[in-house]
């Protein structure tokens, strides 16, 4: 029996996408969470972004 492991690879977002989700993440009563899961980013992710 063979198990192979998928390949693993950190994603990479250019700097024009991450400024783009942080600015709506800033808009007053907008949801993190709800901006970074329609762009397919993780949330957690994106509150480091912010930081």
């Amino acid at each position: 029996m063979n198990i192979e492991k998928a390949d693993r690879r950190r994603r990479y977002h250019q700097e024009e996408l991450k400024q783009v989700i942080i600015k709506a993440c800033w808009e007053p009563g907008v949801s993190v969470s709800g901006i970074a899961l329609t762009r397919g980013v993780n949330p957690n992710q994106v509150r480091r972004w912010m930081k």
